[in-house]
């Protein structure tokens, strides 16, 4: 068992850690790289952003896909400036990655979750992270017909 996970099982963890969060996408100036704390961090090189945010977990709903919210501050960091640049029908993806306080270089865990919805009040920019579109996607994005593939037909 590694010293990051014996540390977050026990009862007073001396150390703790902390959430790093990249979302990217292909209408950003940039990867968005936010450190889920009040001050700014900097894991293997690149510097993070201290934005607080949180996720709520997903409900056990009967017919639905799990859906996980992410909300942020959106007070002034520019989120909501770059969230305004979403193209349609592009992908957004967010990587979290987890940290210990004490060896920040080492990525511990790193998740990945598509973003689907993303919505921005005054105070605060919420995203919906599910796999449900990207599961219903066509397994197959070019279909041979006569129409796109006359040379074979």
């Amino acid at each position: 068992m590694t010293g990051f996970r014996t540390r977050n099982q026990r009862i007073t963890n001396t150390v703790g850690h902390v959430e790093l969060l990249v979302v990217t996408n292909p209408s950003f100036s940039g990867p968005m790289l936010i450190a889920n704390d009040v001050v700014d961090w900097v894991s293997q090189g690149v510097a993070y952003i201290g934005i607080p945010f949180g996720f709520t977990l997903p409900e056990d709903v009967s017919g639905q896909a799990p859906r996980m919210q992410l909300k942020m501050d959106n007070v002034g960091r520019g989120i909501s400036d770059e969230l305004e640049r979403l193209q349609p029908g592009s992908e957004t993806m967010a990587k979290l990655i987890l940290v210990a306080r004490d060896t920040p270089d080492v990525h511990e865990h790193v998740f990945y979750l598509p973003v689907t919805v993303v919505s921005i009040s005054g105070a605060s920019a919420q995203a919906t992270c599910s796999v449900d579109e990207r599961n219903r996607q066509a397994a197959c994005k070019l279909i041979a017909d006569p129409f796109t593939l006359p040379g074979v037909f």
